[in-house]
């Protein structure tokens, strides 16, 4: 397992350490995901994204907003399954409530030691927030920052996220001035609970939180490379249905298909992971043949470690 192993942890958040609270409620569902995966004859890889045929052979998993997410590795499969889960005839948990809460009880933040807000950086209407400096020359669009900073000029503060070097919080400082950009370890949700916008990508966790807040939410990725995104799958469905709030976030994750397991918030986590993996299973048997590949070990697999 590696969603808590210290040699993966160092490698992908390296200094950082992931809130104690994620540990104590998604430790025992990623073992138990695992060992299904495994019985069911299916690969797993922790919080990587790849572009496998819908006959996939491996599952990814990850944290997401403090949920057990895991989704096949391919881009046709991790879009059905969502558009399944608003489609699926469920009964409604309410995830909404769970993200709202987490913010209130500072359970929000992915990682640990997030410093208070000491009085500088004064709440702007709008928030961009920012992934690490290993995806934001890559994945983010610099013409759609520089467009946001001169038409909120003055109003807009950029959180560069934990995992950025100061050589880019530099950078970023004097293209938008250094009193816009935020210090890298404060707490996010301070400012997101205050902003109107925030501008986000569809790898970060603060599109759900900020829809769940009701606020509007914009993306700032590179459209050509979006669908390799970590959560694309499902902030897609956010940035597009945004105005539903938490009515689309409540009936997307409720439902198994989802692919979403939150131990806090499911009556029986066990069996939503048992049914999720049937349906994947039944997906991956219906396009059985589909596709030819050669060698498994063409499939690029991208480290997200955001």
């Amino acid at each position: 397992m590696e969603m808590f192993e210290p040699g993966t942890l160092e490698e992908r958040i390296g200094y950082l350490k992931k809130a104690s609270n994620l540990k104590e409620t998604l430790e025992e569902v990623e073992a138990y995901a695992i060992n299904k995966l495994k019985d069911a004859g299916l690969e797993h890889s922790y919080d990587v994204i790849a572009h496998e045929v819908p006959d996939f052979i491996t599952m990814g998993y990850t944290e997401y907003a403090t949920n057990f997410v895991f989704q096949p590795l391919s881009l046709s499969a991790r879009e059905a399954m969502m558009v399944d889960a608003l489609h699926d005839d469920c009964e409604t948990t309410d995830y909404t409530s769970l993200l709202r809460d987490n913010i209130k009880n500072n359970k929000a933040n992915k990682y640990q030691d997030r410093n208070d807000p000491d009085g500088k950086y004064v709440p702007k209407k709008i928030l961009v927030v920012l992934p690490g400096s290993n995806k934001l020359k890559q994945k983010v669009c610099l013409n759609k920052l520089k467009e946001v900073n001169k038409i909120h000029k003055g109003d807009v503060l950029f959180k560069p996220h934990p995992i950025t070097t100061h050589a880019v919080i530099g950078e970023l400082k004097d293209l938008f001035g250094e009193d816009a950009v935020l210090p890298r370890d404060t707490d996010i949700y301070y400012y997101l609970q205050k902003a109107e916008k925030v501008y986000t990508t569809h790898m970060s966790e603060s599109a759900i939180y900020a829809v769940a807040l009701g606020k509007t939410i914009e993306p700032i990725d590179v459209f050509n490379d979006v669908h390799m995104s970590s959560f694309y799958n499902i902030n897609r469905i956010l940035f597009a249905h945004q105005d539903k709030g938490g009515e689309i976030i409540n009936k997307m994750l409720s439902s198994y298909k989802s692919g979403c397991i939150n131990p806090n918030i499911d009556k029986d986590w066990r069996n939503k992971v048992d049914k999720y993996i049937e349906y994947i299973l039944d997906y991956k048997s219906k396009h059985k043949g589909w596709y030819i590949i050669k060698d498994k070990e063409n499939v690029k697999k991208e480290i997200q470690g955001d």
